[in-house]
């Protein structure tokens, strides 16, 4: 729900802006990503085997994704010593966490729990807040912004048609638009922007040049 998305609730006495939307889904039980166990059972033999088995279809997850705000520091970059089959740099992403982040991360999880609470479980386990960033756990990442829209080439790559400023031809369509990743699901507004893309490439096929 968004209750404490974006501007939905109120941030005067907290370190952060923006928000994120909390759910709950269940996507499969997958054997080993998501064999939940009550805390302190043990990682094997036959406590494990009873606890896995009891909890099979007795467990649920309550997450959140929290809106990922742009920074200097984060940023993208040709590689200087990966490269693709073609000898060309591949692309390098440099991110962490930001106090920003951090706060956000802290403030949601603690409604994530009295959500949890109330539904009164025989046991719940937290995940603690991560300080760093890190590509291993799995984390819903939608990575976004690279080639942002914006009203000049000044401060973005291409215009409200996803034109690119520099290669009137060049059309870019996709999450790499955004100049940071909100508080819900990107794929709604890429499907937008999609739209829009397609209406500038019909103008463009007509006219030429650039489109604004």
């Amino acid at each position: 729900y968004d209750d404490f998305n974006a501007d939905n609730f109120d941030h005067s006495d907290l370190k952060f802006i923006h928000g994120g939307v909390i759910s709950l889904t269940q996507t499969g039980k997958r054997p080993i990503e998501s064999n939940a166990t009550p805390p302190g059972t043990r990682a094997w033999g036959s406590e494990f085997k009873k606890a896995a088995a009891y909890n099979f279809n007795r467990s649920l997850g309550i997450g959140a994704q929290g809106a990922s705000i742009a920074y200097k520091a984060n940023y993208l970059s040709l590689d200087k010593t990966y490269k693709d089959a073609y000898g060309l740099p591949l692309l390098r992403m440099t991110y962490n966490f930001t106090d920003q982040d951090r706060a956000l991360f802290d403030y949601i999880t603690k409604k994530i729990e009295e959500v949890a609470k109330a539904m009164n479980p025989k046991a719940m386990a937290s995940k603690p807040s991560p300080k760093d960033y890190s590509i291993v756990p799995y984390q819903t990442t939608h990575n976004t912004g690279g080639t942002i829209t914006g009203k000049s080439p000044e401060d973005s790559v291409v215009n409200s048609y996803l034109q690119h400023w520099d290669a009137e031809n060049l059309f870019v369509v996709g999450a790499g638009n955004f100049p940071h990743n909100g508080g819900c699901n990107p794929t709604g507004t890429v499907g937008a922007l999609g739209y829009r893309c397609a209406e500038g490439i019909l103008k463009y096929s007509k006219k030429g040049g650039s489109l604004v």
